[in-house]
C-alpha cells in the first residue's frame, strides 16, 4: 500500500529536476508513488521523465502539450495521486531523507490534517546561506496575517481534504500557496516539525520577479478573507511582503525597482530606516545582497546547519556523479503517455 503521493510540477527545468527527484525517491521508511506533472517543457523534460518512469515503477508522468502554470500543475497531480495523503515538492527543492517518515508520525500523533517542516535555504553550491523555523497548532489567526509556511515543498495534506477545498486556484495569479494553507488552517490544525528536512535553493528565475503579479495575487487574498481577519482582529500589512519582492528583484539584478520599494516603505509606512537600504540597492547592490546572505547563513542555529549538511552532501555527490543521466537520448520505445 502506498503510503504518500508526492507531486512534483515541472517546467523547463531538467537540470535541476534530477537531483530533486534522487531525494524524493530516497526516502526511507515510506511507501511513495512520484507524480511528475511536465507543465508543457521544451526542453526534452517529457521523453527524459518517460524513461525513468519506465526504469521506476514509483513515478507517474502526467504530460501538458502546453504550460498551464503553477496552481492547474499540482491540481494534475492531484489528480492522479492515489495515496491518502498528498505531498508537495517544487522541481529545484530537496529533501531529506527521512522528511516524509517523520512528517506522517507527527500527524499520526497529532491527529491532524496537515503538516509542514522547518526549512534551509541553499545556494547553487548547495550550501546553507538562511533557514525557516516553523510552529504548528491553530495557526489561522496568524495564517490570515502573513503566509507562515515557508515552502510549498514541506506540506503534507490529506489527500481527500485537498480534493474536498477544490486544490490550489489557478485564478489567482500569485500567492496561490498562502491561499491554499488558510483554506487547510480553516479545517485542521498544522502538524509542524521543527527540523530542517528542505532545502530550499535560492535563484533568480521565479514568480517573484513579476512583482505586479504578486501584488495582484496578495490583494485578492486579502480580499476574500477579510472579513474573517477583522472577525478575529487581524490588521494586515503589506510591509513584509513588499521587503520580500526588494529583496528578490535585488537578487535578479533589478536594482533601480529594489530600491523604489524600500523608500516606498520609508514614505508610505514610515519605516525610515528603509531610505539606507535604498541607497545600498542603488549604490552597491552587489554588496547588499552578499551582507544579506552573510547575516542569514550567520544566524543558522548550528545544530541546524550540522543536520541540513549530513544529509545535504550525498545529494550533492550523486548530482556531481550525475547518476540520473540527462544527456541519455530517450529510449525510442517508450511511448509517451497522454494527459
Amino acid at each position: 500500500m502506498i503510503d504518500v503521493s508526492v507531486v512534483v510540477p515541472t517546467h523547463n527545468r531538467l537540470s535541476l529536476l534530477s537531483s530533486t527527484m534522487i531525494s524524493v525517491l530516497g526516502q526511507r521508511g515510506v511507501a511513495l508513488e512520484l507524480v511528475v506533472v511536465d507543465d508543457g517543457s521544451t526542453d526534452g523534460t517529457g521523453p527524459w521523465l518517460d524513461q525513468r518512469a519506465a526504469q521506476d515503477q514509483r513515478i507517474k508522468v502526467v504530460h501538458h502539450s502546453s504550460p498551464r502554470f503553477m496552481s492547474a500543475a499540482r491540481n494534475a497531480g492531484i489528480a492522479h495521486a492515489s495515496a491518502p495523503w498528498v505531498a508537495f515538492c517544487d522541481d529545484d527543492d530537496l529533501w531529506a531523507p527521512d522528511k516524509l517518515v517523520t512528517q506522517l508520525r507527527a500527524l499520526e500523533q497529532k491527529g491532524t490534517r496537515w503538516g509542514c517542516t522547518g526549512v534551509v535555504s541553499i545556494d547553487e553550491r548547495l550550501e546553507i546561506v538562511g533557514h525557516h523555523r516553523v510552529k504548528g497548532g491553530d495557526v489561522l489567526s496568524e495564517m490570515l496575517a502573513d503566509n507562515l509556511i515557508p515552502s510549498g515543498s514541506s506540506v503534507v495534506a490529506e489527500l481527500e481534504l485537498m480534493r474536498k477545498l477544490g486544490g490550489f486556484d489557478p485564478r489567482l495569479p500569485g500567492s496561490e500557496d498562502w491561499d491554499m494553507w488558510i483554506r487547510l488552517a480553516q479545517c485542521s490544525p498544522l502538524a509542524a516539525v521543527d527540523r530542517p528536512l528542505i532545502a530550499y535553493r535560492l535563484g533568480i528565475a521565479s514568480m517573484s520577479m513579476d512583482t505586479g503579479r504578486m501584488r495582484t495575487g496578495r490583494a485578492m487574498i486579502v480580499d476574500r478573507y477579510a472579513r474573517l481577519a477583522e472577525e478575529r482582529g487581524i490588521k494586515l500589512t503589506e510591509v513584509r511582503h513588499e521587503r520580500y519582492l526588494a529583496k528578490q528583484l535585488l537578487r535578479a539584478g533589478s536594482r533601480r525597482k529594489a530600491a523604489h520599494i524600500f523608500a516606498s516603505l520609508a514614505t508610505k509606512h514610515g519605516r525610515w530606516s528603509e531610505l539606507v537600504h535604498a541607497a545600498a540597492a542603488l549604490v552597491a547592490p552587489r554588496w547588499f545582497d552578499r551582507l544579506g546572505t552573510a547575516r542569514a547563513a550567520a544566524a543558522v542555529p548550528p545544530d541546524w546547519l550540522s543536520e541540513a549538511a549530513a544529509w545535504l552532501r550525498p545529494l550533492h555527490e550523486a548530482n556531481s556523479e550525475r547518476q540520473f543521466d540527462l544527456r541519455a537520448k530517450p529510449d525510442a520505445n517508450v511511448a509517451r503517455r497522454p494527459n
